[in-house]
C-alpha cells in the first residue's frame, strides 16, 4: 500500500524510541504515534520524540481523554506541537468505563457526548490564542479563566483523532474530529458496514464529506521468519482486547461466539494469557490482524487499499501483564519499519 503509513511505539524505553522514530523518520514513514498508558505518559514521549525528529509527525496514539482536564490537554497539546514545530497529531479515547474507573476512580457517564463537548471546548481554548476570559458551562464541563492562563498555539488547527469502536461513538467522530483511528478488532467488514456508515452520519450533521476527513486503522503486525510466533504474537494482542466486555459486540458482529465464551473465561475465570491466546483462532487472526513473514505482512496490507487513508502498524505489547519481551517487541518495530520503508 502506497502513501501514508505510520507506526505505534510500544515500548518503555524512551531513548529507544527516539532511536526507532529517527529509523522510521529516514524510512519514509509520515506519522509515529505513542501510547497513552498508566505506566507511559504518551506527552513526555512525545516530547522526546519531537526533539529527536525533523519531518515525521508525532501523535498521541491514544490520549485517555477523561484522566486529564480540557486545559490540561489543550496545553499539552499547544506545547507539543510548538516543540515539534507544528507536527502534532492529537489523538483523543474516551477509555473504557473499568479503565476509567481503576485510573481515576471515577465513572464517566455519556461517553460519546462527553467527548463532542470535551474536544469543542479544547477547540474554543485554541481559538482564543490566549486573550479575552473563558467562561463555560456545559453538560460536563464547567470552566472559568483568563486568558493569560491559556495556551497560544502556534497554528490555527492541530488535528484531532478519535479512536471510536461503536455507532455512537462513531457519529460524534464523524461530526466533530479530524480523523478517525481505527479500532485494532475493526475487521474490513465491519469497517465497511458498521464504521464508515456511522462516520457518514456524523459527517451530514457537521456539514462536511469524506475528503475532509482522514481514516487510519490500528494494524496488529507481528513479523518474524517463524510466521507460526508471529501469529502467536499477535493472538496474544487481540485476546486481551477481544476479553474486553466492550468489545464483545465485534465478536457478536462475526458470528465468533464459541471463541468469545473461549476467550472471556479463559482471561476474567483462569485469568491464563496462555489460554486467551490458544482461544483466539486462525479465522481471528486472519481477519484482524497482518501476522507472518515480511512478504506475507507486505501482501496483506493490501486488503486495506481503498478503505482507509493510511494504516498504522501497531506491534503485540499484549497488555497491563507484560507477556511480549520488550526486546521482541524492540525487534518487530524493526521489521516493520524495514519491511514497510518506502
Amino acid at each position: 500500500m502506497e502513501g501514508c503509513r505510520a507506526v505505534i511505539m510500544q515500548l518503555d524505553d524512551i531513548h529507544e524510541e527516539r532511536r526507532l522514530a529517527r529509523l522510521a523518520e529516514d524510512a519514509g514513514f509520515d506519522l509515529v504515534w505513542c501510547p497513552d498508558t498508566p505506566r507511559s505518559n504518551a506527552l513526555v514521549h512525545l516530547a522526546a520524540l519531537a526533539t529527536a525528529t525533523t519531518n515525521i509527525r508525532i501523535g498521541s496514539g491514544i490520549l485517555r481523554a477523561f484522566v486529564r482536564g480540557p486545559l490540561q490537554i489543550a496545553a499539552g497539546a499547544v506545547d507539543l506541537d510548538r516543540l515539534s514545530r507544528g507536527r502534532l497529531v492529537l489523538g483523543l479515547a474516551t477509555g473504557t468505563p473499568k479503565q476509567n474507573l481503576f485510573e481515576t476512580g471515577q465513572r464517566f457517564d455519556h461517553a460519546a457526548s462527553r467527548l463532542r463537548e470535551l474536544i469543542r471546548l479544547v477547540r474554543r481554548v485554541w481559538a482564543m490564542s490566549g486573550a479575552g476570559a473563558l467562561e463555560y458551562e456545559g453538560r460536563f464541563y464547567r470552566i472559568s479563566a483568563q486568558g493569560s492562563l491559556l495556551p497560544q498555539p502556534v497554528r490555527a488547527d492541530i488535528p484531532i483523532y478519535v479512536a471510536g469502536v461503536s455507532p455512537a461513538m462513531l457519529r460524534v467522530t464523524g461530526e466533530v474530529a479530524d480523523g478517525l483511528a481505527g479500532h485494532p478488532c475493526c475487521s474490513i467488514g465491519y469497517m465497511k458496514e458498521v464504521v464508515l456508515p456511522s462516520l457518514a452520519e456524523g459527517f451530514q450533521k457537521a456539514g462536511k464529506s469524506r475528503n475532509d476527513f482522514k481514516i487510519t486503522a490500528w494494524v496488529i503486525t507481528s513479523i518474524a521468519d517463524d510466521r507460526r510466533k508471529a501469529r502467536r504474537e499477535a493472538a496474544y494482542q487481540l485476546g486481551f482486547y477481544l476479553a474486553t466486555r466492550t468489545y464483545a459486540h465485534l465478536l457478536e458482529y462475526h458470528g465468533w461466539r464459541e471463541e468469545r465464551d473461549m476467550i472471556q473465561r479463559a482471561f476474567f475465570e483462569e485469568k491464563d494469557l496462555d489460554a486467551v491466546a490458544a482461544a483466539v483462532s486462525d479465522r481471528i487472526i486472519d481477519e484482524l490482524a497482518i501476522a507472518g513473514t515480511p512478504a506475507e505482512c507486505r501482501e496483506k496490507l493490501e486488503r486495506y487499499r481503498g478503505i482507509i487513508d493510511f494504516p498504522t502498524l501497531y506491534p503485540p505489547g499484549v497488555g497491563p501483564a507484560r507477556v511480549i519481551p520488550q526486546e521482541r517487541v524492540r525487534e518487530n518495530l524493526e521489521l516493520i519499519i524495514k519491511t514497510f520503508a518506502r
